[in-house]
């Protein structure tokens, strides 16, 4: 039987945040595609896990608030825990995906990039993330 939606992105999500990218990246399509806070205009697959091994170092631990799922949409409101050698910070975040054919076809991933948390992150990986 197959995952749900919900279910799918929940696993991938987990995959991503706990930096079992090669996971993850198996969950989504080939066409996979995003929108996020401090990249413009719509990226690709190969954008979205660029350097994610290295992000994900930073994250020690990620909570699921509360879900949506509306037909193969999947909204997630969750919080990510970041440590870096500069310090902690928690960070809320949202994700909007769209499940298609058993996979993760897209994401509109929403956060505050002037947070602590993402401060933090932006400072550990250099300033072209």
């Amino acid at each position: 039987m197959s995952a749900t939606p919900s279910e799918l992105v929940t696993a991938f999500l987990q995959a991503f945040m706990s930096g079992d990218v090669e996971k993850a990246s198996g969950m989504v399509s080939d066409d996979f595609c995003f929108r996020a806070p401090m990249h413009q205009g719509e990226g690709s697959k190969a954008a979205y896990f660029a350097g994610a091994e290295r992000k994900t170092r930073f994250i020690h631990a990620f909570r699921i608030l509360r879900q949506w799922t509306q037909g193969n949409d999947v909204c997630t409101v969750y919080e990510i825990d970041v440590r870096t050698t500069e310090g902690s910070a928690t960070m809320a975040m949202s994700e909007w995906h769209t499940v298609r054919a058993g996979r993760v076809s897209s994401t509109y991933m929403v956060f505050d990039s002037a947070s602590r948390a993402a401060t933090l992150l932006r400072n550990a990986l250099g300033a072209h993330h």
